[in-house]
This record gives structure tokens, sequence and C-alpha cells, in this order.
């Protein structure tokens, strides 16, 4: 057995120890009433219990002895141990008590964002719907007088694992009815023939785009407004970052076009 458990046991003791205490000393004061001490009437108060004595006992310390009661330097004795009890005096004694109090605890679920083109921007979904885990754990809580003064956390176990909420939140965009991955500001220069192939292969044709391969992936379809649909086919020495340019298939359209700030948007 534990020192907790020990004390615990003893505490619990008390009130017992006390009653046969209180009946022995009525008996006590009934063959012997013929002693030097006065018999006072006493009132006793344990952890809020009331009970009503008589003792001949001059102190509070004599009583508690002469009922075989010791409590321990943490409880607390109204009026004092050697205070003077006089008739109608009351006695309020709070025992200390330290015991170990297991509960369950829910505990809360994170919550994470994945971005998708999947959905709008402004739209959301949950992917994967968050559930609150469950932990065990162990207080060592102190009483005084039967109230709880402290509570202190010595252990924890999990039980059960929360599982993280996932939030889809959407990137696309909408344009003309046509849903797309994402929309970029870029600078959009008009070019025509040069006589050479895509650097895909093909030949440059009306919707052909060349890019910055690092900004915009190869192969890419997107809308350009006031021009039409592209498809990232071709490079350039010259296109860097968020510059693209756009085949017409002559020299006069690409210089009407000259070079404009677009919005891009691309599948």
């Amino acid at each position: 057995m534990s020192w907790q458990e020990q004390k615990k046991s003893e505490k619990r003791t008390f009130y017992k120890v006390l009653a046969l205490a209180i009946g022995f000393n009525l008996i006590f004061i009934g063959v012997f009433a013929f002693v030097s001490y006065s018999v006072k009437d006493i009132t006793v108060t344990v952890n809020g219990k009331t009970a009503q004595t008589k003792t001949t006992s001059r102190t509070v310390d004599e009583m508690l002895s002469g009922w075989g009661v010791t409590l321990d330097k943490e409880d607390v004795v109204k009026p004092g141990h050697d205070a003077k009890l006089h008739d109608g005096t009351d006695v309020e004694i709070d025992l200390y008590e330290v015991r170990k109090e297991v509960v369950s605890e829910e505990t809360d679920y994170k919550s994470e964002t994945e971005y998708t083109s999947d959905l709008l921007e402004g739209e959301s979904k949950v992917t994967t719907k968050g559930v609150k885990g469950e932990d065990r754990v162990t207080y060592e809580v102190i009483f005084l007088g039967g109230e709880e003064q402290s509570r202190k956390e010595v252990a924890r176990k999990t039980v059960k694992k929360p599982v993280t909420e996932i939030v889809a939140e959407g990137t696309a965009v909408s344009y003309n009815g046509v849903k797309y991955s994402k929309v970029i500001t870029a600078v959009a220069t008009g070019y025509t023939h040069t006589g050479h192939r895509t650097a895909t292969g093909t030949k440059p044709h009306r919707g052909t785009m060349a890019v910055d391969r690092s900004v915009i992936p190869m192969g890419s379809y997107g809308y350009v407004p006031g021009y039409g649909e592209v498809h990232a086919e071709d490079t350039g020495g010259a296109i860097k970052g968020n510059r693209i340019d756009l085949f017409f298939n002559s020299r006069g359209e690409a210089v009407r076009w000259g070079r404009r700030t677009v919005e891009l948007y691309i599948k």
C-alpha cells in the first residue's frame, strides 16, 4: 500500500474513531463525574460533519489524545491545538487529504487546408472529417476539509488519437462558363512566322504560345481574352517569368497586337 493510500485509509477511519471516542467519553463522564475538571458540552465538526459530545479535557489536544486521535501537521484545527475548552466550545477540524483521480478527457483535432483546382475560388469541402481523441489523465488532488484545494496533472496516456480534419480550398477560376485551374497576369507579345519549328517540334499556328516553362508547364492549355485559346508549345530566350509570346498568322496582326498585359487562364 502506498503512503497516499495508507493516509487516505487513516482519514476514512477518523470518523469511526471520533464516534467511538465520543461514546466512550460520555460513558467515562457518567462513571467518573466526581473528577475535579468540570464537564463541558462541546461541538466537534470534522470535514463538515458535526457531532455533540461532553468532555472533561482542558484543551483540544488533550481531548483528541484521549480519543486516541493523532492529526497530521497539514490538518487544520480551530480554535487551535492548545486552545482551552469551555462549555459550548466549537471545535472544527479540516483534514488534509491527497487523492489520485483518473479521468478521461477529449482532445481536440487539428485542421489542415489543402488547395485544389477541382474547386472554384471561394469553394471549400471537408474531405476528411476531424474526430476528437481521448486521453486518460491522472491528477493529484489535494483536499482540505473535504473541499478541493488544487489539482496537478501527474500522468497522461493517449487512448485514442485524434483524426486531423482536411479541408479542400478551391483555386480554380471560371471564365465564360469554363473552369480553369488558375489565372496569372502576364505580358503578352505578338509574333509571327520565323521559319522555325516550335520547341516541341510543331509548326507554329494560331493558338501557339511561347512560355517560360518554369512558370507555365509545356503542353498547358489556356485562354487569353482578346486572343483566344492557347497551347504552350514554344519557348524563347527573352521569355522569362510571367511573359508569353502569342503566334499570329501575319506580321500585321502581330504588330497590331504589340505588347500588352493580359489575364492568362490556365486549365
